[in-house]
């Protein structure tokens, strides 16, 4: 079992937040989110039952198999000193999607954009029953 990590700097530039890319996938909720919106979110999460969780996602989706969306409950921790900065989940309703799809549907939509994305492991996957990964999009 990999072990999570519970603290990291808060990125100050763009730089050094995708220098945080290889870590991000292994940390606990609370390093991503201030506080008030980690409640936030965990509260939306005991007062939602998961079954509508999932069709709240699947109806934003729509009739589409891959959708961009921006983030509702964006990793805001991450982000209080990046202002350019925006997260977004990328889903697949079928299958894991390839970097090179990945990559292509980011390019799509932000085509003179930097960019990475990473997939965050099981353990810390808020909805593991659709495919996702998380995307940032320098937006200056």
């Amino acid at each position: 079992m990999v072990e999570l990590i519970s603290s990291i700097k808060v990125p100050n530039s763009w730089k050094e937040l995708v220098e945080l890319k290889s870590i991000l996938p292994i940390c606990v909720p609370g390093v991503a989110r201030l506080p008030e919106d980690l409640r936030f979110y965990r509260i939306y999460k005991e007062l939602v039952p998961k079954e509508i969780r999932l069709e709240i996602i699947k109806t934003l989706i729509g009739d589409k198999n891959i959708c961009l969306l921006q983030n509702n409950f964006p990793y805001t921790r991450l982000l209080q000193n990046l202002p350019k900065v925006k997260h977004y989940c990328l889903w697949s309703r079928k299958y894991k999607l390839t970097p090179k799809t990945i990559e292509k549907e980011i390019k799509k939509n932000f085509p003179e954009n930097e960019f990475f994305y990473f997939e965050n492991i099981e353990a810390v996957k808020s909805v593991p029953e659709i495919w996702h990964c998380q995307i940032f999009v320098r937006l200056d």
